[in-house]
């Protein structure tokens, strides 16, 4: 195990994404995810708290099969995708996947979720391997819910059950949060909706990146319990397409 993560540099380079294919372009509002997905990656973990490892070792990881090649364009915010906007919650993975196709999108999956989020170098953090508390928006606290009310039927008993609960910040408040690929808020703030095609899964809607109150948020860890009729009060989403040829 050890000699893996030492030699991850070279397995690194080994299994390196292929040369870039036919140029692509994307909406102004989207960025290009472009590289090659590890199902696996291990790290070593220097600073482990609660259960969860806040800091790793820089620069060592073992990548393990299988691989996946990813080439998308990303919204650069939650959904609806605007810098300064409130993230939109309390949809539906299937009510989700309704809005991106409104607009010409769909929802990410899993794996580009999480090549966007840690870019070539497979960081544990948008921002680098150690846990910074200030770096997004994961560090307010937690607020015990009334689960009677986030279900009512009446709307107005639930929005403001959601109202009362939210924490969440403006697209764009966390200037450090962004990944190498330039995708803001993938981490922290609202937790995301992403579509998963493993067959051992029991749904095809999974979760990513955490929320306001989950301060050892990260990368990877998929929350994969909750299927397309779901909905709650910090789960958010953003949409992805796929590029079109150009400079």
């Amino acid at each position: 195990m050890l000699l893996d993560l030492l030699l991850a540099p070279l397995l690194a380079q080994a299994d390196a994404p292929p040369r870039p294919g036919p140029a692509a372009s994307c909406p102004p509002d989207m960025v290009l995810v472009e590289g090659t997905h590890a199902e696996n990656v291990q790290r070593i973990c220097t600073s482990y708290r609660g259960g969860h490892c806040f800091d790793f070792f820089p620069g060592l990881f073992a990548a393990e099969p299988r691989f996946t090649p990813v080439r998308t364009c990303m919204d650069r915010h939650e959904w609806p995708n605007r810098a300064g906007a409130l993230p939109v919650v309390m949809l539906r993975f299937i009510e989700a996947e309704r809005e991106c196709a409104a607009v010409g999108k769909r929802l990410c999956t899993e794996f580009e979720w999480e090549l966007a989020c840690e870019g070539p170098s497979a960081l544990p953090f948008p921002y680098g391997y150690a846990h910074d508390p200030a770096a997004c928006n994961v560090s307010k606290p937690y607020r015990g819910i009334s689960e009677r009310r986030l279900a009512s039927a009446d709307p107005a008993v639930r929005a403001a059950e959601t109202q009362r609960l939210w924490q969440g910040e403006p697209s764009g408040s966390y200037p450090a949060c962004v990944s190498p690929y330039g995708v803001v808020d993938l981490v922290g703030n609202v937790e995301e909706w992403v579509s998963t095609s493993r067959p051992e899964w029991p749904h095809r809607s999974s979760l990513k990146g955490g929320y306001w109150s989950k301060p050892w948020a990260g990368c990877r860890g998929t929350n994969d319990s909750h299927g397309p009729m779901f909905r709650f009060y910090e789960i958010g989403f953003r949409c992805c397409k796929d590029p079109r040829p150009g400079p």
